[in-house]
């Protein structure tokens, strides 16, 4: 009897959940748009049309869907007749949950369908204390890659990591999409005084692109990168910077922390909650300049010219073993 998994494409930060999944709880994983197959894992297609049919051909004892959508709704319209449980995988942050939704129907959702749920995975302690608060259920994965596969993958790309290397300065770097939302001119600004200790780079693509490479022509910009590019990439990042105004986690946080850069992360991302002062780095207000160069130069004071590429220490503070391990344990 398969259990389901349902999400709407598949997320690279997701790729260990998804084959976790399907060993350990017997998860057929299931995307409503999927361009290439991933390696080691059989996938399925779903539709709002077809998940009836899907749901009762599997007869699954869970159902994992995505945040409270329409897909929850199906589910939990079958779950009396065919007897099954309804977890939601959700990626609310603090900062949406006091307010900042996407959109209202996020907002409004939130408010009918977990009542209904059996249970609801999140991403940090604080997002799923306050879910058991307000509505009795609440569990705890945080977005992170498998130590035991990603590790050994950022040591083999070392080599590139050299060629790669834009100088002897420290890096500082941002990693994501070139969007409003992002913020990235508040992590220019407040780069400017510091431009002759570090080099940045901008690694992303998107419509601000032009705008933000007139502003800040002295930095790097890399394009999207993925695969070992990307790998040699954090390898090389001293500090990652990410300054979204609005943002729902932020998977390169732990991306760049399990790699050995130390971050500063926005208060409104998800991923502040990997943040430990004084160990990996700052959270910050994303329109506080100030803050945010001071918090650049004290991090960047640990950093010498020239430093060795090696693997570095894993500054993330959770890992995915222990972390799947007790989402197992609770679920069962």
């Amino acid at each position: 009897m398969p259990n389901l998994y349902l999400s709407n494409m598949p997320a690279p930060y997701r790729m260990d959940l998804y084959r976790s999944l399907a060993q350990e709880l017997d998860c057929v994983i299931c995307f409503e748009e999927v361009r290439d197959g991933i390696p080691g894992l059989d996938v399925q297609r779903w539709s709002l049309r077809t998940l009836p049919a899907l749901i009762r051909q599997a007869r699954p004892e869970i159902v994992f869907v995505p945040e409270f959508s329409a897909a929850a709704i199906v589910a939990l319209r079958l779950r009396k007749s065919l007897g099954f449980k309804v977890v939601s995988f959700c990626d609310d942050s603090m900062d949406m949950i006091r307010g900042h939704d996407f959109g209202w129907k996020h907002h409004l959702a939130r408010r009918i369908v977990p009542k209904r749920l059996d249970n609801i995975i999140l991403h940090s302690p604080e997002v799923a204390e306050w879910y058991r608060k307000h509505y009795g259920k609440g569990l705890v994965m945080p977005i992170l890659a498998d130590e035991r596969r990603i590790r050994p993958e950022l040591e083999r790309v070392l080599p590139l990591s050299e060629r790669l290397r834009p100088s002897e300065k420290p890096v500082v770097a941002f990693v994501g999409r070139l969007v409003g939302l992002k913020n990235v001119p508040t992590l220019i600004r407040a780069f400017e005084p510091l431009k002759d200790r570090a080099t940045l780079v901008i690694i992303g693509d998107g419509p601000d692109r032009a705008s933000l490479e007139a502003m800040a022509p002295e930095a790097l910009f890399t394009g999207m990168l993925s695969g070992d590019e990307l790998l040699a990439w954090y390898n090389l990042i001293d500090i990652l910077v990410l300054p979204s105004t609005q943002e729902a986690y932020g998977a390169v946080t732990g991306e760049a922390l399990m790699a050995g850069a130390k971050v500063i992360v926005s208060r409104k991302a998800g991923s502040s909650s990997l943040v430990r002062v004084s160990f990996n780095g700052y959270d910050v207000d994303p329109m506080d300049v100030p803050m945010m160069t001071e918090y650049l130069s004290s991090l960047l004071d640990g950093f010498p010219d020239g430093r060795p590429l090696t693997l570095r220490a894993n500054l993330h503070p959770d890992r995915f073993a222990t972390s799947f391990a007790t989402l197992l344990k609770e679920l069962r």
